[in-house]
């Protein structure tokens, strides 16, 4: 994939909302990772759930990888769930201080999937930090748009 290319993400209307923890290391191991990336986000692959992680400074976005939809002329995949982070990382009291996250669900019964990713995606993140440790970097831009076209 060449440097240029772009992948659309598509997110759904919101389905439910709930407030939960994000384990300090998966924050903080999250929070490792992107600091070496050379953009403002990055690819986690969760290939035991064929489920695509998206980090982002302040949300992280699940991509379930066979779930693919078409808005206009634009075709992406669709983003099933994603965590909040309710505080900045300077906000936190200390590096063993779970974050409260705001998470969003944008399809019915995805409390599995929430279960499952929460333990998935730290083993996906440590299998990344071990393989890949000094050269991180996406190969692409990404777009997060609303599912939903805007009405004129």
């Amino acid at each position: 994939m060449a440097a240029h290319d772009t992948q659309s993400f598509f997110i759904p209307d919101e389905f439910l909302c709930q407030e939960e923890q994000l384990l300090s290391q998966t924050y903080n191991l999250s929070h490792v990772l992107l600091n070496r990336a050379e953009s403002g986000h990055i690819f986690v692959p969760i290939r035991s759930m064929q489920y695509l992680a998206i980090i982002e400074p302040d949300a992280y976005w699940f991509v379930d990888s066979l779930a693919y939809a078409v808005r206009g002329d634009e075709g992406g995949r669709l983003v099933t769930v994603s965590w909040h982070p309710l505080l900045k990382a300077q906000e936190r009291e200390g590096l063993s201080q779970h974050m409260d996250c705001r998470v969003m669900f944008y399809g019915k019964d995805m409390s599995d999937i929430q279960q499952r990713l929460r333990g998935e995606f730290f083993q996906a993140m440590q299998l990344m930090d071990q393989r890949h440790r000094d050269s991180l970097s996406p190969d692409c831009k990404i777009n997060i748009l609303p599912f939903r076209l805007p009405e004129e």
